[in-house]
């Protein structure tokens, strides 16, 4: 068990290193459509954008947000962080602005922008793309590193090693390593690990690349919930 949250805490470390490398592929409509070719409905998805920048350009764009939206200022006593909120039209899709300051000049300003949403369909995934491309363009340059994931249910009555199964398959999964957890007395989880080449992220541990995590919990319900993220899950699951 210790062994498991050893490796927590090196990849939480190593989330800064995400290596990226040209790839046609969209990561978060990939699992989405894994998803629903294993006839399960998405419950949730997260997609985070991070990226070191100038905090003179940083300080702008606070500016320029205050323009158009609330700001609220948090501090705390390493930080002081600039939050928006930004809620589409469809209501389905949310966009959170996060602008960090470091009180230690060692180090960078940081800009991290989170979308998320509560459900899937044609509809949303054509918004999200376009939301995407936006806001790539508009606040990031190739430095910027992403972080995707989705959540989906699966009855207990489907097997849940088959869809797990499918799913490795279907990324081609690599370098995999598995563990489990037992120490939670409302559910198991298990974690895998692993390197998929169909997907150009990718971070390194134990000189092994990492780009897709795969999380499994039992709840008290005897539902199987999964969560697949990449190049690692960075949010709490």
């Amino acid at each position: 068990m210790r062994r498991v949250f050893a490796l927590c805490l090196i990849i939480l470390f190593f989330t800064n290193t995400v290596i990226a490398k040209e790839s046609d592929s969209n990561e978060l409509i990939d699992i989405a459509t894994m998803i629903l070719e294993n006839n399960l409905q998405i419950q949730e998805w997260e997609v985070t954008m991070k990226e070191h920048r100038d905090a003179t350009h940083l300080q702008e764009m606070v500016q320029d947000l205050s323009n158009s939206y609330s700001v609220t200022k948090h501090e705390n006593e390493n930080s002081i962080i600039y939050s928006v909120k930004d809620t589409h039209k469809e209501g389905t899709i949310n966009v959170n602005y996060n602008v960090i300051f470091p009180k230690d000049n060692r180090y960078e300003s940081e800009l991290v922008i989170t979308i998320n949403g509560s459900s899937w369909d044609e509809n949303i995934e054509s918004s999200y793309v376009n939301l995407m491309s936006v806001l790539t363009g508009k606040f990031f340059t190739d430095n910027i590193k992403i972080f995707s994931c989705m959540s989906t249910r699966a009855s207990a009555i489907i097997k849940n090693d088959n869809i797990v199964e499918n799913i490795t398959e279907k990324l081609k999964i690599s370098h995999k390593e598995t563990y489990n957890d037992t120490l939670k007395p409302t559910k198991d989880a298990e974690y895998i690990y692993g390197y998929s080449p169909l997907w150009g992220q990718k971070i390194t541990i134990q000189d092994k690349p990492v780009n897709v995590q795969i999380v499994s919990q039992t709840l008290g319900s005897g539902d199987v919930q999964l969560t697949i993220g990449t190049p690692i899950l960075i949010n709490e699951y």
